[in-house]
């Protein structure tokens, strides 16, 4: 199978750049001078590695690796996008877009070549997900955060880990690709890291929250974002979504923007069902906590609703096994 994409409407570039995988890479590239065409193969294949250039007709390179993320097998495929026009501002758009890096032409062979190795060197690391696609220093970043909110509050650190499990077994139920169940594996750690910018005393209070306290408590998801925001990886931007969205609801009635249906990226919808049932599972200071079987029942009663019925029936067959390895 190709593990590396080439998309660029020259033909001698295509031909430069297949040339160049196939001495670094010892294989051959899967070239595509059409990027319309490229997007239509994708759904078939699983690269290690995409090549696009900027300047295309049709497409450019921003909308093609916008058209890419949307894809939910290729959410975190590495993206090398190469342009020959040296605009800070497009290398911003390109980065923001979902680009995994930005170069320059003409290229420097050697930079091109050390990338080549570092993105698609060799099948193995496509399992090691943490030294390819989810850099050491933002991995990092969120196991350090997280422990900051375990020494913020244990109990919401304590909710985290257990949001991470749930979301973990849902994302293997799915049958997601690896990588994308080891970036929730780390991002989901951090998804309410905004309730460090809700008062102590709201979070505490002995009853339900009135209207006022109710808005302070929903403004967290915008705060959890902003800590998290200014990533240009897809695991910080993983993270980032997650902390913001994850209560949005199926419907459109939820939170901060009103999103319904897929308009919710997969990571947020899958969250979204966990955190609400280990919420049910937890003491909160207004209530005790539900039984697992009270708490699935709510969970089940919202699916269509509140939740993505695909994720709902995942998240059932995920919390299944993990029963069956606890009981084991």
């Amino acid at each position: 199978m190709n593990r590396v994409v080439v998309v660029d409407d020259d033909e001698t570039n295509l031909k430069f750049y297949s040339a160049v995988v196939k001495r670094v890479l010892a294989e051959e590239a899967l070239a595509f001078e059409n990027p319309c065409q490229a997007l239509e193969r994708l759904h078939d294949l699983r690269p290690s590695l995409i090549i696009v250039d900027y300047q295309m007709p049709e497409m450019d390179g921003v909308a093609f690796v916008n058209a890419v993320r949307g894809l939910p097998a290729h959410t975190y495929t590495p993206i090398l996008m190469l342009t020959a026009a040296g605009d800070h501002a497009l290398a911003e758009r390109a980065l923001a877009a979902g680009a995994t890096l930005f170069l320059n032409k003409p290229l420097a062979l050697g930079e091109f070549t050390k990338q080549l190795r570092h993105y698609a060197g060799t099948p193995a690391p496509r399992s090691s997900y943490g030294e390819i696609v989810m850099p050491t220093d933002e991995r990092d970043t969120i196991l350090r955060l997280h422990r900051t909110l375990e020494a913020f509050d244990r109990d919401l650190a304590r909710q985290a880990a257990m949001v991470r499990d749930l979301t973990v077994a849902t994302a293997e139920a799915l049958h997601l690709p690896s990588e994308q169940v080891e970036a929730l594996r780390i991002a989901t750690l951090v998804y309410d890291i905004g309730m460090i910018a809700v008062p102590h005393k709201v979070r505490a209070m002995p009853s339900a929250l009135t209207s006022r306290w109710r808005t302070v408590v929903n403004g967290h998801v915008d705060a959890g974002a902003a800590i998290l925001t200014g990533g240009q990886r897809p695991l910080m931007r993983a993270a980032e979504t997650i902390a913001r969205l994850h209560h949005e609801r199926y419907d459109g009635t939820g939170y901060p923007e009103g999103l319904s249906g897929d308009e919710i990226p997969l990571f947020a919808r899958i969250v979204a069902v966990a955190d609400t049932y280990a919420a049910l599972v937890s003491e909160r200071p207004h209530r005790v906590e539900f039984t697992d079987a009270h708490a699935l029942a709510q969970v089940l009663g919202e699916r269509g609703n509140a939740f993505d019925p695909a994720v709902v029936d995942a998240f059932v067959a995920g919390l299944e096994r993990i029963d069956r390895s606890r009981s084991a």
